[in-house]
């Protein structure tokens, strides 16, 4: 029975977990077509240009509701295993709440690796083909739009971007040194060629001891690490990057539209996110000793569930004012998941005392 038991609890937990998880998305998903639908049609897309964005919000949808679907699922079942004397029979044969959440762990790393996959693999690529295909049906005022991006040579000023991002019209680049400008450069279109950017109808304005030069090219190569895929990311408040990204853009590799602190906090909580499911499963798994005590199972989820919620409220405030520098980054990624471990920890042990 005992060799049993790890298998039965993942496979209840698991299979309620996903059905949750399927639940959860598509209320998610019904909510977003309602808001997006008649703008979709408007632009022609159709049913299918429908079907299209609802299958390229998924991943994002899916990161938002595993952490709540692995604190309801992980209720109900432990709340349905104590009304049924399972938990009560489990603990009289020496299995305590502990050993339970050790036999939990293997499902929980499997959550977890699906988890960070859709954080650092999926979302990142899925946000630029939206946002690439939603720019491609926008109207032409919507997508000129003028912008200012600090590359790595100097800021650079753009008054329109193509739809997928790999042409631009009016560019203009300036060079400085000890905080004075040393050349502007105009050029009038440039296209990506897959390695680097190509400037065409070209004018240089040098800024020396000597005076002013002046020099035009029909073409010319710019070299930068301003590419088409971070021009769409640009106009996002708060683009899905992964980890090695995250690091380009505070290293400067890589451009970045946000202020560095939320570079610095978003990194933090690349490593730390994929706690947040064993986070959650701690808070509900004391459920499971409600009715052995006599004190009903609706009190004791009732709580699981304000903690649950209080987590992520937590750890989206402290995500929030890291991202705006008014606390250090490490404290906001790591402060909710500690306090909230903690507190399940001690429920938990609370729930051994005989």
């Amino acid at each position: 029975m005992r060799g049993q038991l790890p298998a039965y609890l993942r496979r209840r937990i698991g299979l309620q977990i996903l059905a949750l998880l399927a639940v959860l998305t598509a209320m998610m998903q019904l909510l977003e077509l309602l808001d997006v639908t008649t703008e979709i049609f408007e632009r022609g897309q159709g049913v299918g240009g429908l079907m299209y964005y609802a299958l390229l919000r998924i991943p994002a949808e899916l990161g938002l509701a595993l952490p709540l679907a692995v604190l309801l699922g992980t209720m109900l079942v432990m709340n349905s295993m104590a009304r049924r004397l399972e938990i009560m029979a489990m603990r009289a044969s020496g299995v305590s709440l502990k050993r339970m959440l050790g036999h939990l762990l293997p499902l929980l790393f499997v959550i977890a690796t699906l988890h960070a996959t859709l954080l650092q693999a999926v979302l990142p690529r899925v946000e630029v083909e939206l946002k690439r295909w939603w720019n491609a049906s926008a109207p032409t005022e919507e997508v000129t739009a003028p912008l200012w991006v600090h590359t790595r040579g100097g800021p650079v000023s753009i008054e329109t971007i193509s739809p997928d991002g790999q042409r631009l019209k009016g560019v203009h680049l300036y060079e400085h040194q000890s905080g004075l400008l040393t050349s502007r450069t105009v050029a009038s279109a440039a296209h990506w060629d897959g390695q680097a950017w190509q400037l065409e109808d070209v004018t240089e304005l040098r800024i020396n001891a000597a005076g002013v030069q002046q020099i035009h090219d029909e073409t010319r190569e710019w070299q930068t690490n301003l590419q088409p895929d971070e021009l769409l990311r640009l106009n996002v408040a708060r683009p899905y990057l992964s980890t090695m990204m995250l690091a380009e853009v505070i290293a400067g590799a890589r451009i970045g539209s946000q202020p560095r602190s939320y570079y610095q906090t978003a990194l933090y909580r690349s490593f730390t996110a994929p706690f947040g499911v064993f986070i959650m499963l701690l808070l509900a798994l004391p459920t499971a000793a409600t009715l052995t005590r006599g004190s009903g199972g609706g009190g004791a989820m009732l709580l699981a569930l304000v903690l649950g919620l209080g987590f992520l409220l937590c750890d989206g405030i402290l995500a929030s004012l890291g991202s705006s520098g008014q606390l250090p980054p490490l404290l906001t990624a790591l402060g909710a998941p500690l306090l909230f471990g903690l507190i399940g920890m001690v429920r938990l042990q609370l729930c051994e005392r005989p």
